[in-house]
């Protein structure tokens, strides 16, 4: 009985982490709308909502910590909790990170803006998203496939984000935008960057949960197993 009690907050456990990342997924979505739309009051309904994901995160972390203390976890339920920490934290920082994006749009709602900048920045926003969503969806199907691919989709934010660099230090001919708004496009750049990664490491808790792997590892293994299959071809 001990055991399905802990199976049990377990569960629910990962059900609050994963509640807390459709959370944060809201904000981010908020945060394209906004940015593709120009309209500052929508990423305004955002402004100051990390407060609230650092709240959660802590909480969860004190929920780890006191089933440690209760029960004795085998390996496989100390990767659980390792993961779950991990897992909030990713969220917490994407979350806030979404929101200092939002905080920008407000500061910089009306502003002169660079076009071929603002299209890139969009362009990245939306891929950030979703990788954040496709990390969160491999953690929540246990995806472990899913996980080991997901760095390739990354490599789409590398390419947009060295685009966005580009721009920001040779201004395009459509307008150079406000001083303020360049500033704050710069910053968003690197936030959109760090949520990327943080999606994809949040997918990369997956295989770490499920076989054990370090990412690193599991990556390595899903490379030599694609040159294999390219050699048979």
């Amino acid at each position: 009985m001990a055991r399905e009690t802990f199976q049990e907050e377990l569960d629910e456990l990962v059900g609050e982490v994963l509640e807390l990342g459709e959370e944060v997924h809201g904000t981010l979505s908020e945060m394209v709308s906004a940015m593709e739309s120009h309209d500052g009051s929508i990423a305004g309904r955002e402004v100051g909502v990390d407060h609230r994901f650092k709240a959660r995160g802590q909480e969860i972390d004190r929920e780890v910590l006191l089933l440690q203390a209760r029960q004795a976890p085998v390996a496989k339920d100390l990767r659980l909790l390792y993961s779950v920490m991990s897992l909030a934290n990713h969220m917490v920082r994407s979350g806030t990170l979404g929101e200092h994006i939002c905080h920008g749009l407000v500061e910089t709602d009306g502003h002169e803006r660079d076009e071929d900048l603002d299209e890139a920045l969009v362009e990245m926003a939306k891929t950030a998203r979703n990788i954040f969503r496709q990390g969160l969806d491999i953690f929540r199907s246990r995806d472990i496939d899913g996980a080991r691919s997901l760095q390739a989709t990354d490599d789409k934010v590398d390419l947009l984000y060295s685009e966005a660099l580009n721009l920001i230090a040779n201004p395009s001919e459509s307008g150079v935008g406000t001083p303020e708004w360049r500033m704050r496009a710069a910053l968003t750049v690197h936030y959109l960057e760090r949520i990327a990664d943080h999606g994809v490491d949040i997918g990369g808790l997956t295989v770490f949960l499920t076989t054990g792997e370090r990412i690193e590892d599991a990556m390595q293994q899903y490379m030599d197993r694609e040159v294999r299959d390219d050699t048979r071809e």
